[in-house]
């Protein structure tokens, strides 16, 4: 008999005899697992417990195929499901395509050592893990304290996949004043909230609370993250510090401590916070990238292949794959002289993304990168003018800071600096509030010797924007929209691709429709700014407000 058959034996024993809570025998189910055996038995103790929703996934793709079906309210995954996603990639699509929410249970099942597999989660932690063999006993009180604690947050939930943050945080609130046993679930998903609406004060009051009452890691995380979006760079590189040193396999304080450092421009410093995170989790794709970005922008290109392979390796039944993966894999084996195989790698971009504009980008402009060190003048500029013409196909999207920095550093690699000093600029104007964007901005300007003071761009760009942006608001308050509109419209029309601006002016015309009246004039001119913004950030929070607005003006004209 099988490991997986004995397993399976032992979770059937005394099936019969199992019961739940009633709130769990309504609830949809999904068994997640390649071994029929396996699914069998857990799907016959959920049976056992007169739940009669649910349904079965042998892999990775059939489980995302039946999660776009049916909405499901608990999901029990193996982690190593064989060729294709793991338990873990499935989680990740599962979240990153909103096809399961905050009220949805999904247990992890795994009958390995698990140190890797949670220490690589972090990004996407599942609310549970079960080792294999487990008794029906075991998951009954396990599935009956996550019911316990996800309770109530259907409509929280509801509001939260419509980005209606504003009745996600009053049902919150809602269910806080009611002093329930889930209320720590409650108070970290509401500063979550609150953090991802830039509503840092009113999260800081929340990780206050909770800490003033006992030290609990999540909060000060949290403490951590605010201080680090409020630009305490100072601070919040003491909190991160502090974690580890009470917690050195805590890998979220790893990740935030080098956006910090490099906010802080210490680029060395991060890179070697993140080697010792990658040392601790070495499945985390982004943490991968993120450290083979530091090590190539620091020179320390044997470092950056290293980090890069790791994550191409990730990304390969990962929703998260992206060429940049592999144009950073090319571009530090060509730093370290394997062009040859840096080209093999571009060839890849072209196999794996087969159609893709932004594939069609990175593999110009790396091409380019890699012909320049190879000596290939003439290679490297037909390369160069491919990836001028692949960013024009890109149509809006070019606009997107990603693109524009790797055209950027193609540019000063070729020593076009010039064309990289004002594409930088560029970038900057339409990214003044993005702290990461700004840092590697910052990075490229000092490794690749640009006459341009990135930093003093920065500043002057910021000042600008809240110069007339408060402008803007004085106008609002006086009642005077037509001269407010006026203003932050000359604002967009300089930084076209600037989300904040494009969304303030937005917001001025729906706030002079909703004293005035709307027009279908006034309609159009939001959806124009709105579809600026959605073409360069499709998820943001803001547009989905500024759309519930509109719809309660004129819902018919608005489209939606």
């Amino acid at each position: 008999m099988s490991r997986e058959e004995r397993a399976a034996s032992i979770i059937l024993r005394g099936v019969e005899n199992t019961r739940m809570p009633a709130g769990l025998l309504s609830k949809t189910y999904l068994v997640i697992d390649d071994f029929p055996d396996m699914r069998a038995a857990i799907r016959s103790i959920i049976r056992s417990i007169g739940a009669t929703q649910v349904d079965q996934a042998r892999d990775g793709k059939e489980a995302i195929d039946l999660m776009q079906k049916t909405r499901y309210d608990i999901i029990l995954c193996d982690y190593n499901l064989g060729p294709g996603k793991d338990g873990q990639q499935i989680l990740e699509e599962a979240r990153y395509r909103q096809l399961i929410g905050v009220d949805t249970i999904f247990v992890m099942i795994t009958a390995e050592n698990t140190r890797d597999m949670v220490m690589g989660a972090v990004e996407h932690i599942p609310d549970s893990y079960l080792s294999k063999p487990f008794t029906k006993e075991l998951l009954q009180k396990r599935l009956e304290k996550l019911y316990a604690r996800k309770a109530d947050l259907q409509t929280v939930n509801k509001a939260l996949m419509a980005k209606n943050y504003n009745a996600a945080i009053a049902e919150l609130d809602r269910l806080i004043s009611t002093n329930p046993k889930n209320l720590s679930e409650l108070l970290k998903l509401k500063a979550e909230t609150c953090i991802t609406t830039s509503r840092y004060d009113d999260a800081k009051e929340i990780y206050d609370q909770v800490l003033d009452a006992r030290e609990i890691p999540w909060a000060r995380l949290g403490l951590g993250k605010v201080q680090f979006y409020k630009t305490d760079y100072p601070q919040a590189r003491e909190t991160f510090e502090q974690l580890i040193a009470q917690d050195p396999n805590l890998i979220l304080a790893y990740d935030w401590l080098a956006k910090t450092q490099s906010a802080l421009k210490e680029f060395t410093v991060a890179e070697k916070t993140l080697q010792t995170a990658v040392k601790l989790s070495p499945r985390g794709l982004k943490r991968q990238q993120l450290l083979g970005d530091l090590a190539l922008g620091n020179g320390d290109s044997e470092q950056a292949e290293i980090a890069y392979e790791h994550a191409v390796t990730l990304a390969k039944n990962s929703v998260l794959n992206h060429p940049a993966l592999f144009a950073g894999l090319a571009k530090s084996k060509s730093a370290n002289n394997k062009h040859t195989e840096a080209l093999k790698v571009i060839a890849d971009i072209g196999k794996k993304f087969q159609g893709s504009d932004e594939a069609a980008f990175y593999v110009a402009s790396t091409t380019a990168l890699v012909k320049h060190s190879q000596g290939d003048t003439e290679g490297a500029q037909e390369a160069m003018h491919a990836a001028e013409a692949a960013m024009k196909d890109l149509g809006a999207r070019a606009q997107d800071h990603l693109f524009a920095l790797e055209m950027a550093t193609t540019y000063s690699e070729l020593d076009e600096t010039d064309k990289a000093a004002a594409l930088l600029h560029q970038t900057i104007a339409n990214n003044h509030d993005e702290h990461e964007c700004l840092a590697q901005i910052v990075q490229i300007c000092s490794k690749a010797g640009i006459e341009y003071d990135a930093e003093k761009a920065i500043r002057e760009i910021r000042q600008h924007v809240v110069k007339t942006n408060n402008a803007g608001v004085r106008l609002i308050k006086q009642g005077d929209f037509d001269a407010a509109i006026t203003l932050l419209r000359e604002a967009a029309e300089e930084m076209p691709a600037n989300k904040t601006i494009n969304l303030n002016v937005a917001k001025a015309i729906i706030m002079k429709m909703e004293q005035a009246g709307a027009t279908s004039e006034d309609i159009l001119a939001v959806r124009h700014y709105v579809e600026r913004v959605q073409g360069l950030a499709p998820g943001d929070w803001r547009v989905a407000d500024i759309l519930l607005r509109l719809r309660q003006l004129a819902p018919k004209a608005s489209g939606e």
